[in-house]
């Protein structure tokens, strides 16, 4: 075999299993088991190397990421942090190892890209949610229909979902994953709370409760029952603490002019 065909197969399997800028001349000839130089010679500089890798390799769109982010999410779940590798996610997601290099440099690069991404869609459907529920005309049957439907999607994903926000905080004790969660989460409790400022501003909450207090206690009430739901699923009906959790939060928060 000619040497330069050597080298394009040897960058064709560096390519199946390291990320992009992982792949040199030096690792190339190593694998090809041929001098760097000869590598060098053969692409005339980085730059064409790159454009190479470019055309030939992996130049995921955005539908592939969502796909590696999905089977991610289901890999984390399943596996824990400790127990998913790079490899589960690509298989599951029917990709290469390469695939998901291309997007996401590491494991933990992968897990924080969940994190943001869970927390993200979260802040984007609460503001709607939150004046839907607060401007009905039965705002009590409306927030109990809103965490019936969030309770509820905990069951049709069996559990997926929940385990995977508990696996973040089981995880913060990693720095880079403690820091990431930590902006995410003030971001998520600072954005709750601009929420219910904005329903107390519309008359449609009762002015007095503070709003970030009002936040924690929110999501703290939502995780801790999926939590106790994941521990002991048998004793806890969501239809049954949808209907008791709403009537609590409205008759606390419900403005002085409503009676309902």
């Amino acid at each position: 075999m000619r040497s330069s065909e050597n080298i394009l197969k040897a960058v064709d399997a560096l390519a199946e299993r390291l990320p992009r800028d992982k792949i040199t001349f030096a690792e190339i000839a190593k694998e090809a088991n041929v001098h760097w130089t000869t590598v060098q010679r053969h692409f005339g500089g980085k730059a064409a190397l790159k454009a190479y890798l470019l055309r030939h390799h992996l130049q995921p769109g955005a539908d592939t990421k969502s796909k590696i982010l999905i089977s991610a999410r289901r890999v984390f779940a399943r596996h824990g942090y400790d127990g998913a590798t790079l490899d589960l996610v690509a298989h599951d997601a029917g990709l290469t190892k390469g695939a998901v290099y291309w997007h996401f440099s590491s494991k933990s690069d992968l897990f924080l890209a969940l994190c943001e991404q869970s927390l993200s869609k979260l802040m984007r459907e609460l503001p709607k949610q939150a004046q839907q529920a607060a401007a009905s005309p039965n705002p009590l049957e409306a927030l109990q229909l809103l965490l019936e439907s969030e309770f509820q999607s905990c069951e049709k994903e069996s559990g997926e979902r929940p385990l995977l926000f508990f696996e973040f905080v089981a995880n913060s004790r990693e720095p880079e994953v403690r820091h990431k969660l930590s902006e995410a989460f003030t971001a998520l409790l600072l954005g709750t709370a601009d929420v219910m400022k904005d329903l107390q501003r519309q008359g449609l909450v009762h002015e007095r409760p503070d709003p970030h207090a009002l936040s924690v206690v929110l999501h703290s009430l939502i995780n801790g029952i999926v939590l106790m739901w994941l521990l002991a699923p048998d004793q806890v009906s969501f239809k049954t603490l949808s209907q008791q959790c709403s009537q609590i939060l409205w008759h606390g928060i419900r403005p002085h002019n409503r009676i309902d």
